[in-house]
């Protein structure tokens, strides 16, 4: 059944408490809809939803789903298996993707997305950051915590521009309108979708060539100059490259950008200085690590494109205050701070990896490493093992399914036997786990819980207990 996108005014949320799906809920929420959602996991996040006005049921048998006018599920959701898809598929509801409701409500505003393998959420958060502090009250959807936003991923300004995530994991990001596209960089995930590189870089260059407006581009990803030559019109592209010998860069040449289409930096003690049109520009932030300053000055570059002096977004952006899961600081407990961080490639692992050298302060960067999901496993375990060995003191544990069914082989033991540093894996339950932790660290260390799964609740056990 086709949604009635002119008269929905109570929406369902399957997985409510999901990044993604709660973010939405909060948005509507504000947008004066009546919300409804299932979690099975009654979560902080859930209890938020609730506090705003939303229902959420933590059993399945109790819906009334003629209650509702329009259903939602996530890539997560198993439309064949769901306890309450049929449900409402009995009463004749529409059962929709979160990404078509997305770029519904979304087409109401003028848009910018921001696209790409790594710092995505963060790059959206610091963008609508810079336009919430700047005056111009953007709707937003993050796929995160954000703090700005009093913890919800999600909210409904009064302003004209909407900012949001793009999720390339299921090929939705390549179905909306947005007129200004931001795309961080190109990495190998998702293959469990896309089956080759191939297949990727098409999407992206899709992604970059459906742009009307502006594109905001990273020219030093390797894996955006592979996409760019899927597509021929780059006129579009406002781009950011390091200056040291990028100005020479044959490359860069080939796109035959003028040099006010392009701001060169360079990066020094966690600070970025810029040049654009023949002006200079510096800021930092309260984050270390490169990608972090990468990630704001795609932000800073997607407001100046609608109107927002750049010297008004420098000033502002070293007061952005992150992102949960974002090498987020949990707490400390007998002199070990704890840190927590989403990433769960390996190219973000060796960022955080990097990051966390930085806040190190003569102890030691002890990784708790959760991977995700069997096929990412399977398909980049040599890489996460080289990303790994970038560490000084490496914990993992068993994978997190993520709703997939096990892989025969395909364990976290193969990481840990493709690696040249010693790795210990720690057991399943947490209780056990964090208790051999505990006899490993040491006052002064830092800890980070690292992966996409519920590798947070170790370090939370760990500051508790």
């Amino acid at each position: 059944m086709q949604a009635d996108w002119e008269s929905f005014q109570k929406p369902f949320f399957l997985g409510i408490g999901g990044s993604g799906m709660s973010s939405l809920a909060f948005l509507l929420l504000e947008k004066g809809l009546k919300v409804g959602g299932y979690d099975g996991k009654h979560s902080p996040v859930v209890e938020k939803l609730i506090s705003k006005g939303a229902i959420v049921l933590s059993k399945a048998d109790v819906l009334e789903a003629e209650c509702y006018d329009l259903a939602i599920y996530s890539s997560a959701i198993r439309l064949d298996s769901h306890p309450l898809v049929k449900k409402f598929k009995d009463k004749g509801i529409a059962l929709v993707h979160r990404s078509e409701l997305l770029h519904q409500i979304m087409s109401e505003k003028k848009q910018i997305s921001v696209a790409g393998s790594h710092g995505k959420t963060t790059t959206t958060a610091m963008t609508a950051f810079l336009l919430e502090r700047c005056g111009y009250s953007p709707s937003v959807m993050v796929g995160g915590e954000v703090a700005f936003l009093d913890g919800k991923g999600g909210a409904w300004g009064k302003g004209e521009w909407a900012v949001f995530e793009s999720d390339e994991s299921d090929g939705t990001f390549n179905n909306h309108n947005a007129q200004v596209r931001v795309l961080t960089n190109v990495d190998e995930d998702h293959l469990d979708y896309y089956q080759t590189r191939e297949n990727l870089l098409s999407a992206f260059a899709r992604y970059m060539d459906r742009t009307s407006q502006r594109l905001i581009l990273n020219l030093d990803d390797i894996g955006i100059r592979d996409a760019l030559p899927l597509f021929q019109d780059h006129s579009k592209i406002l781009g950011f490259a390091k200056k040291n010998g990028n100005s020479e860069d044959r490359f860069l040449k080939s796109l035959k950008l003028e040099n006010s289409k392009i701001a060169f930096y360079s990066i020094e003690s966690n600070q970025l200085r810029f040049q654009f049109q023949k002006k200079e520009y510096s800021f930092s932030l309260k984050y270390p690590g490169e990608h972090y300053l990468k990630n704001a000055l795609a932000g800073i570059l997607a407001c100046h494109e609608i109107g927002v002096p750049i010297a008004d977004l420098a000033k502002q952006i070293p007061e952005y205050s992150g992102v949960s899961r974002r090498l987020e600081y949990l707490g400390s407990k007998d002199g070990i701070a704890v840190y927590d961080d989403y990433g769960h490639h390996p190219t973000e692992i060796k960022a955080v990896i990097q990051s966390m050298e930085g806040l190190k302060d003569g102890g030691r960067a002890v990784i708790l490493f959760q991977p995700h999901r069997y096929t990412r496993t399977q398909n980049l375990c040599k890489e996460f093992a080289e990303s790994l060995d970038t560490g000084e003191v490496v914990f993992l544990l068993p994978i997190y399914s993520a709703g997939e069914d096990p892989i025969s082989g395909v364990e976290t033991e193969r990481i840990a036997e493709a690696m040249k540093r010693p790795a210990s894996i720690l057991p399943k339950e947490i209780e056990n786990g964090v208790s051999l932790l505990k006899n490993t660290l040491k006052p002064g260390d830092k800890l980070v819980t690292l992966g996409a799964g519920n590798v947070r609740d170790w370090g939370i056990s760990f500051l508790k207990n």
